[in-house]
């Protein structure tokens, strides 16, 4: 799958879709995209990172949500990691990350997902 970024912005949010590989390679372009949403969007208060169509991840991929999050979190914009591939969750588990992106009540409803920590236990992370 070839990796691309579609973004789409309504008043006070934009969405960034990601198809593909997000990794060492395409980090950065994540990062550049994001950043430039956060400081030119007057008025923006949520920004939503779509992972529908995402087909793995790797540790710079966390590396550049956490970057992120804290842009996000300095500019008073909300991070929201949207339509999460079971996966993802897997992988936020398994690094302590999960608490740390997903609100308590979204947590709460995914809570009972035995996928999220059986599978990562077993060392299937969906992650390169």
């Amino acid at each position: 799958m070839t990796y691309h970024l579609t973004i789409t912005t309504a008043p006070r949010m934009a969405t960034v879709g990601i198809t593909g590989d997000l990794d060492y390679e395409t980090a950065d372009d994540l990062v550049d995209v994001a950043s430039k949403l956060i400081t030119s969007q007057n008025g923006v208060r949520d920004l939503h990172l779509d992972f529908s169509k995402t087909a793995f991840l790797d540790s710079a991929a966390l590396s550049a949500l956490l970057l992120l999050h804290r842009r996000t979190s300095q500019a008073g914009i909300v991070l929201h990691l949207d339509n999460r591939p079971a996966f993802l969750d897997r992988v936020l588990q398994v690094t302590g990350l999960f608490d740390h992106f997903i609100p308590e009540a979204e947590a709460a409803a995914t809570a009972g997902d035995p996928n999220l920590v059986s599978q990562a236990s077993s060392g299937d992370t969906g992650a390169r």
